[in-house]
């Protein structure tokens, strides 16, 4: 028994290393992309592909019908059920990839612009790459093979970028912002079934109950979660045409973004190591809430930080005629300060196959967010930013620790403590931020932004220090990473 707690630790502490490691990697690529494609485009280019981008992403929903997760999280799978999981998700693939060629027309004409129709077609070409690459994946999840996942992350972003900005730099215009996500898919697959072990026998388009119920719940998360991700981009597309929109994208590119290149690594290393502890309840709590102590000590300071200097960070990045982003970008990063932690409940669901309770969450959470949308469109991009930071603060969090809570092990208490307490640092690096000299926190240069990030980051230290419990979760990662290594 002694020895498989250390062997879990071991094996979470260099699947962590390696996942930081690759997403480190990953996220400097898309930051990279952000600012180039941003002096290689114009705005109408990034408007143009992120009107599409809501519709194919509502359409991948249906990609793989959660199989993909299910085959990560159950503690038995067969090979029966793992080419039942295959088929079905390759038929699936298949057919959302056909679903988007034949909208194509419908959306060209829902924007009055026939350049949509080959830009449609390109972004849903992918869906079916995504779905025949999905059992390797997740394959290579389940058996805990985090250091090829890592090198497939990197190899695909990078891929991705190479090819958006050589053709961006070809003069193709929003072709290239098309061409970047197919050639990262192109490459992920490859990848993918390169170090596959699992080989399909005879197709089979029937799945076992348990199996489609888990996916079926998860995929009508997933499917009510995406109008609060994406209708934004929709309305202000359609009602305040695509040069706002493209300077909301690249706020939310900027900085919400990498939040989710964050969380999704993340997750693929957790669920799978939670899973195997869902029985064992006061570990799952200790686990994860230690995790969250560390994810939000790395993260909410930064954000704050961006979110202070929105103006000048803008300015270093994309240069003066990008400016307007600025406020969106500061009412996106409020939003940001809560999101590290609120996205790594979904680990508590998934993993003990409470996905039916994730659902209906999934269509609260949808219906207060697209409200709080319809609300701010009256005050362009900026209003929907500011609508999206509000309402999460007073409609979204407090409900999501009731829920947490009753579904247990981890309570209300511990997710609002942790939010609470970085919450509490930002606001007060910001007062801190404006009682210094004018000469230091004006101009947009690099100083202000890493005076900042400074303030941010010793004050949410100071707390963390002060309080027991972020105290205790703090120095146990320290001495689980450094017990590891010896």
């Amino acid at each position: 028994m002694s020895a498989e707690p250390l062997q879990f630790g071991r094996i979470a502490l260099r699947g962590g290393l390696l996942t930081v490691i690759a997403q480190a990697i990953k996220i400097g690529v898309q930051f990279l992309s952000v600012v180039v494609l941003a002096r290689l485009l114009v705005p109408e280019d990034f408007g143009l592909v992120a009107s599409v981008s809501p519709i194919v992403a509502f359409v991948a929903l249906f990609q793989n019908l959660g199989l993909q997760q299910a085959v990560v999280q159950r503690k038995e799978i067969t090979q029966r059920q793992l080419n039942q999981v295959f088929w079905m998700s390759a038929a699936a693939g298949l057919v959302t990839t056909m679903i988007v060629i034949a909208l194509a027309p419908a959306v060209a004409a829902y924007y009055g612009d026939g350049r949509m129709v080959g830009i449609t077609i390109g972004a849903g070409l992918p869906l079916l790459l995504g779905s025949l690459a999905a059992m390797p994946l997740s394959l290579m999840n389940r058996h805990l093979q985090f250091g090829q996942l890592a090198i497939n992350d990197v190899v695909t972003a990078i891929a991705g970028f190479g090819t958006a900005a050589f053709a961006a730099y070809a003069g193709m215009g929003y072709w290239s912002l098309v061409l970047g996500p197919a050639a990262s898919a192109v490459v992920g697959l490859l990848a993918a079934w390169r170090v596959a072990r699992f080989r399909p026998d005879k197709p089979v388009l029937r799945i076992d109950r348990d199996i489609m119920s888990f996916g079926a719940n998860l995929t009508g998360f997933n499917l009510v979660n995406f109008f609060s991700r994406n209708l934004d981009n929709i309305l202000i597309g359609k009602f305040s045409g695509a040069i706002e929109l493209g300077y909301y994208d690249r706020a939310y590119k900027l900085l919400l973004f990498p939040l989710q290149n964050i969380n999704q690594p993340l997750t693929r290393l957790m669920i799978p190591l939670l899973s195997r502890i869902q029985d064992d309840k006061k570990r799952f709590r200790d686990i994860y809430m230690q995790t969250n102590w560390v994810l939000a000590a790395v993260t909410v300071p930064a954000i704050a930080a961006l979110t202070l200097t929105s103006t000048q960070v803008v300015g270093i990045l994309f240069g003066e005629r990008w400016l307007p982003v600025a406020p969106i970008f500061a009412w996106l990063g409020i939003a940001g300060l809560i999101q590290p932690i609120s996205s790594t409940t979904g680990w508590i669901f998934i993993c003990q196959d409470r996905t039916k309770t994730m659902f209906r969450w999934g269509i609260y959470s949808s219906v207060t967010t697209v409200v709080s949308f319809v609300v701010g469109l009256q005050w362009g991009a900026v209003g929907v930013a500011a609508a999206y930071a509000i309402s999460g603060y007073i409609l979204r969090v407090p409900v999501l620790a009731v829920l947490v809570h009753r579904i247990g092990p981890v309570t209300a208490m511990d997710v609002l403590l942790v939010q609470g307490l970085f919450i509490v640092s930002a606001l007060l690096a910001w007062g801190a931020y404006f009682s210094l000299p004018l000469s230091l926190t004006t101009g947009a240069d690099l100083r202000s932004v890493i005076l900042a990030l400074v303030l941010n980051y010793a004050i949410a230290l100071a707390l963390m220090l002060l309080l027991p419990r972020s105290r205790q979760a703090l120095f146990g990662a320290l001495a689980k990473v450094t017990g590891n290594i010896r």
